[in-house]
């Protein structure tokens, strides 16, 4: 069962998509902030992260460039969610989702990066 690592700052956003996440068959863990999530990630690397973008004390494109430069994270897919129109240019992320967005497009983009 892959995992998946979701991060918001918004905790009514954060459990839905848990529920959501958990209903298609992943193992969801969840942080509020980057911080927090770099710190999940390092202690059980997950197969996935979901991440919003603007969130306080490290957000999505801190978390982004943190995994990127940490050999133990660099491998692992990175999804940022946001309401920005497109990520600045240096942000290492496969893949990305402008808010306000199907659920559907995220389970399909975290099926591709998972794998079977």
């Amino acid at each position: 069962m892959a995992t998946v690592l979701l991060v918001d700052d918004d905790t009514n956003a954060l459990r839905a998509l848990e529920a959501l996440v958990g209903l298609e068959g992943y193992r969801v863990r969840t942080a509020a902030n980057g911080r927090l999530a770099l710190r999940a990630a390092l202690a059980e690397r997950p197969d996935v992260v979901v991440s919003d973008c603007m969130m306080p004390e490290l957000d999505g494109m801190g978390l982004s460039r943190a995994m990127h430069d940490d050999a133990r994270l660099a491998g692992v897919p990175l999804v940022l969610v946001s309401a920005m129109v497109t990520p600045p240019d240096d942000i290492h992320a496969a893949g990305f989702l402008r808010k306000p967005f199907a659920v559907s497009q995220l389970l399909d983009l975290i099926d591709r990066l998972v794998g079977p």
